[in-house]
């Protein structure tokens, strides 16, 4: 089998197997009423978290961003001192 077979293959057997758990969810629905509140409730959590760790990666990469001008600029000066 080739790349391109095995991708097609692939790509439908997720298609299908989507189709068969959201038709299971469907039929199910009233056994999950319980659940779902815990659901929500760990997607509320999920999305603090994400926005948490966006939140340090933009700090992070701030602060890199500004000793790397500093540790340039320090390198520019030292350059400029020896000529």
């Amino acid at each position: 089998m080739n790349k391109s077979t095995i991708n097609k293959t692939l790509w439908l057997s997720g298609l299908i197997t989507g189709a068969f758990v959201g038709a299971y969810l469907y039929k199910n629905k009233d056994d999950f009423g319980p659940q779902k509140e815990k659901l929500n409730s760990l997607l509320g959590d999920f999305q603090s978290i994400i926005g948490d760790l966006k939140t340090r990666l933009l700090e992070a990469k701030s602060e890199g961003l500004e000793a790397t001008k500093s540790a340039l600029q320090s390198a520019k000066d030292k350059v400029e001192k020896v000529k």
